[in-house]
């Protein structure tokens, strides 16, 4: 049992997480909590296992990356003080003696373990960024017996299937709590934030075949060829996220918080290598991230990040889900998709609470009117919580 002192004892928990972990009771230990990255869901499904430890369940945490596999171990060792003896790291060659108390597998491993891996035991099964779970191949991995189940997204609803109401509800049980960006804000679990929304504009070749796209896409619409239209829409938003200008525009906004801690965002390699790099000829400390770098160069620009020997990190979508960075004063988003769950995530990597950080910066560069109908809609849903600035690029 976890002592009185414990950040999992019931009166360390926040008031959120035990109302949630009463709802999963009531629900027969089966469950979906939508929680706002940075909101304390890891510590909600810990306090899950320790308020059923008596009944000696099996506990297997299914993840979407190494990075969060790792944060999930030292989590479970430091919080719930389990002996990191009796934590095993799955992978494809696991046995039924392999098992701890506690077992935690990238999802890629967990959909091709043998579901009866777990026969005879009562495994509670965790599944942290659930949505994720969803898609036909990652499904296999919430195959096998369960007796307690719990999904963990900040965004479990899937913009294009219905994957929600099809896979993950009948698989680990309904919604059971929602905790989002407004009440983990106004809670003071979330840091207060202001964003500003930066214009920037296309050149004219770029300009040329966004339209020439944008007429493509009605040509297919009007003939209800639904699949072509998803393929120019990509096209033509790779046509936006690569907009030269979104470069320099970048770096000039890293340079009004000099010495800050700042993440930025790009969605391609080339824009965050073309990123760091203006900004080191500038003279900033900047160090980058992304899926093409080795895993030990990966790890150590993220360890010196967060220790301060770099000011900056350039990345791509790679630390999108479940890396904590509450350094993180700035976040500059350079280009982003038109995914409402990215949006999301990269919000919270800037949102956790620091010490010395009063209000964290958000600047979204866009270069399109179907960009700002976007950020028009989230300015509306924010009233009364983040002060929103507009504002063209050179002003």
């Amino acid at each position: 049992m976890v002592s009185e002192t414990s950040l999992l004892a019931p009166n360390r928990l926040r008031a959120w997480q035990s109302a949630a972990l009463a709802r999963w009771h009531a629900e027969g230990r089966r469950g979906i909590a939508e929680v706002a990255t940075g909101g304390g869901k890891t510590r909600f499904a810990l306090a899950c296992a320790v308020s059923i430890e008596a009944d000696q369940p099996t506990v297997q945490v299914v993840v979407p990356t190494t990075a969060l596999a790792d944060q999930w171990f030292v989590s479970i060792s430091e919080d719930v003080g389990i002996d990191p003896t009796e934590i095993a790291m799955l992978n494809s060659h696991t046995e039924p003696e392999d098992l701890r108390r506690f077992n935690i597998a990238v999802i890629n491993t967990a959909r091709n373990l043998n579901p009866g891996l777990w026969d005879g035991r009562r495994r509670f099964l965790i599944v942290d960024e659930c949505h994720r779970a969803a898609s036909p191949e990652n499904s296999r991995s919430l195959a096998g017996d369960t007796w307690a189940t719990l999904g963990l997204s900040a965004t479990p609803e899937r913009q294009y299937d219905d994957g929600l109401t099809e896979v993950l509800i009948p698989s680990l049980g309904p919604l059971i709590y929602s905790y989002g960006l407004r009440e983990a804000t106004e809670d003071g679990v979330l840091n207060e934030f202001a964003l500003t929304n930066v214009r920037v504009p296309l050149s004219d070749t770029e300009s040329d075949e966004y339209e020439r796209l944008t007429a493509r896409i009605a040509q297919a619409s009007g003939r209800g060829d639904d699949e072509r239209v998803l393929s120019l829409l990509r096209t033509r938003a790779r046509v936006s996220s690569n907009a030269l200008v979104r470069v320099p525009t970048a770096v000039v906004l890293i340079e009004r918080h000099r010495g800050a801690r700042t993440l930025v965002f790009h969605e391609s390699i080339e824009g965050a290598e073309g990123i760091q790099s203006l900004l080191r000829s500038r003279g900033h400390s900047a160090t980058i991230y992304h899926s093409k770098l080795g895993p030990h160069l990966r790890h150590e620009n993220l360890r010196l990040f967060r220790r301060g020997v770099f000011d900056t990190l350039v990345t791509c979508r790679a630390l999108d889900e479940g890396v904590n960075i509450p350094e993180v004063q700035v976040a500059v988003i350079a280009a982003a998709t038109a995914s409402d769950r990215q949006r999301i995530q990269r919000l919270g990597r800037v949102l956790r609470p620091s010490p010395g950080k009063d209000v964290a910066q958000v600047y979204t560069i866009y270069a399109t009117d179907v960009e700002e109908e976007r950020l028009l809609r989230e300015s509306g849903s924010l009233e009364g919580l983040a002060g929103v600035t507009w504002m063209s690029a050179g002003v």
